[in-house]
C-alpha cells in the first residue's frame, strides 16, 4: 500500500511538471509570427542563394538546400507551409495565412506576405541581403529588414 501511494504521488509529480512546464514554453516561446518572419527572411536567402548558384529560381522550396547554421524550415509559426510565387515579372512572393489559415484578417489571423525582386536593375539575381517589400496588409509593427 506504502509502495503504491509512493507511485501514485511520483506519476502525479511528473504529470504537474510536465504541464508546468508546456505552460511555461507557451508563455515564453518565440511567437509564431516572428518564427514566420525569420523563416521568411532565411526562405528569402535560401531562394536567392539557389538562382545564384543554378541560373533559376527553384520550382518549390522544397528544391533549397539547407543553409548550414540557420533554422531551415518552409513553414510558418502554425506549421503550415509557406505558400512561394513567382509573378512574370520576377517578384518573388511569400505568404502564411496568419493563425486562422484563411486569407485576411487582422491581428493574429492577418496575412504575412513579403516580395521582392529576384533581379536587380541590371538584370542580375539580387543579393540575398536585400530588404522584404512588406503587402500593407500586414498587421505587425516589427520590420523583416535583417
Amino acid at each position: 500500500m506504502k509502495r503504491t501511494l509512493i507511485v501514485c504521488l511520483a506519476v502525479v509529480g511528473i504529470a504537474f511538471a510536465v504541464l508546468g512546464w508546456l505552460m511555461l514554453d507557451d508563455f515564453i516561446g518565440v511567437p509564431p509570427r516572428a518564427v514566420t518572419d525569420t523563416n521568411m527572411w532565411i526562405l528569402k536567402r535560401r531562394i536567392l542563394q539557389f538562382a545564384h548558384s543554378h541560373g533559376e529560381l527553384p520550382h518549390s522550396l522544397k528544391d533549397l538546400p539547407e543553409m548550414q547554421g540557420y533554422y531551415n524550415d518552409t513553414r510558418d509559426g502554425w506549421g503550415r507551409d509557406i505558400s512561394f510565387e513567382v509573378s512574370t515579372s520576377g517578384v518573388v512572393t511569400l505568404r502564411s495565412l496568419g493563425r486562422d489559415g484563411v486569407i485576411g484578417g487582422s491581428g493574429e489571423d492577418a496575412d504575412m506576405i513579403v516580395s521582392f525582386p529576384a533581379h536587380d536593375s541590371q538584370g542580375k539575381w539580387s543579393d540575398e541581403m536585400i530588404d522584404l517589400n512588406h503587402n500593407p496588409s500586414y498587421d505587425n509593427n516589427t520590420s523583416l529588414k535583417h
